[in-house]
């Protein structure tokens, strides 16, 4: 974190910027991943930055920034602007770089540099679409097809953003602390007697000891996962005479889904899905048995009598032994994602409200682009790709090794034989 002076005025630079507004516990606990000790909002997102070079009493620079380009861009555009701190000499000035992507201000888009030669080897322009430059006038022979930033308009703009203020810590009181500690002795007391409960029971032979069944530490392995995505798609023919495909699916641990009652043994396993739709006004009478005939190579395919289709198959194993790595903090993750993917033409999601989903990345660039930029992503877990309405989605978290029996783990990373035809059963029942 950095304090530059420009025309004069203090402005804070090298924020952790969340994606939303937080307030109360959610950010007390961002503060503390972040090692913030200030904190202001700008446009829907609360930033935090440390106590570095007195922060007190200044304005973000970012926030200045933000309202000075709102006139000159849509609310949704993509920017990077380069701001030159004031200097005696006129030259080796600190640079701040802040950057914004769909809108967004980015997690780790707001940097101070030691030199505008700094700022420009480590920010890579290139491969960059719809990106608007902005720059202070001493750096026009760097960047000379930049907006223009006067420091006259950026003071001006200033005065729209809010005083950084110190973080609250939401501390307990004396008194709260004190029950906290009576109610903590009768839980772990409670705790012990039950654990000694049950070992005095084995002593005693009250309680039958059961055998223990071996347990391991599994994890998906993300990049084999997109590869073997890419490579079963490219495989299989998707088209299917008469129907329109609604959606394509790679799940790297399926869950069976009632509605389309695909075989228990795909569940937990990778696989690729894709589903159908009879076209209108065609009639399923016509097209049903054909269909059932063309998905006849896949591993599982069900047709219903309404002209819903579904074809499914299994991929290689993609789940591997872990050695427990523990995930990576959250601002770190977030960092990673947004320098490598908010300029090349995504559109990332972080409060995604689904269970065990922190993720979503949206792209209409082709599989093969996506899938190179997504898997250069270190620490992500790729849950699940698909495509729906011209775009591809990543759903995806951090790295998180998960626990299974033994047992389990060797079934799931068995080769399956291929399945048979579909029941009557399976042919009854309505595919989503």
């Amino acid at each position: 974190m950095s304090v530059l002076w420009i025309g004069e005025q203090r402005f804070a630079a090298g924020f952790v910027w969340q994606r939303g507004q937080l307030t109360g516990r959610a950010a007390r606990r961002a503060a503390r991943d972040s090692r913030g000790a200030w904190t202001v909002d700008v446009a829907g997102q609360t930033g935090f930055l440390d106590d570095a070079e007195g922060p007190e009493g200044t304005k973000p620079l970012a926030g200045a920034l933000a309202a000075l380009l709102r006139g000159r861009t849509q609310e949704d555009a993509t920017w990077i602007a380069f701001v030159e701190e004031d200097s005696e000499g006129g030259s080796g000035s600190r640079v701040g770089v802040v950057r914004c992507g769909g809108g967004m201000l980015l997690a780790d888009g707001d940097v101070v540099y030691a030199s505008a030669q700094e700022a420009v080897e480590a920010v890579d322009l290139t491969g960059t679409e719809d990106l608007l430059v902005a720059a202070t006038p001493g750096l026009r022979d760097t960047f000379p097809d930049a907006v223009r930033l006067e420091r006259e308009g950026l003071i001006a703009a200033a005065a729209e953003a809010d005083l950084l203020v110190p973080v609250r810590s939401g501390g307990l009181s004396r008194k709260g602390m004190a029950w906290l500690a009576v109610f903590a002795a009768v839980g772990v007391a409670g705790i012990v007697g039950w654990s000694n409960q049950r070992d005095i029971g084995i002593w005693f032979g009250w309680i039958e000891e059961e055998k223990e069944r071996p347990r391991v530490t599994v994890a998906v392995e993300s990049r084999r996962f997109l590869a073997l995505c890419l490579e079963g798609i490219g495989r299989r023919e998707l088209g299917l005479a008469g129907f329109d495909r609604i959606g394509v699916f790679c799940h790297a641990q399926y869950a069976p889904d009632g509605n389309v009652g695909a075989p228990w043994e795909l569940a937990g396993r990778p696989v690729l899905e894709v589903r159908w739709r009879l076209r209108e006004p065609l009639q399923p009478r016509v097209y049903v048995g054909l269909a059932e005939t063309r998905l006849d190579p896949w591993y599982w395919a069900g047709v219903s009598d309404k002209g819903d289709a579904v074809g499914m198959d299994p991929l290689p194993q993609v789940l591997e032994r872990s050695d427990g790595v523990g995930q990576p903090d959250h601002p770190a993750f977030r960092a990673r994602i947004d320098s490598l993917l908010a300029l090349r033409g995504f559109r990332i999601e972080y409060d995604t409200q689904q269970p065990g989903v922190e993720v979503v990345l949206e792209t209409e660039r082709p599989l093969s682009e996506a899938v190179a930029l997504v898997s250069a992503i270190e620490g992500l877990e790729v849950a699940s790709v698909s495509f729906e309405e011209g775009r591809w989605r990543f759903e995806g978290r951090r790295s998180l090794p998960q626990g299974m029996f033994l047992d389990e783990f060797e079934r799931l990373v068995a080769p399956l034989a291929r399945a048979g035809p579909p029941t009557a059963e399976d042919k009854s029942k309505r595919v989503a």
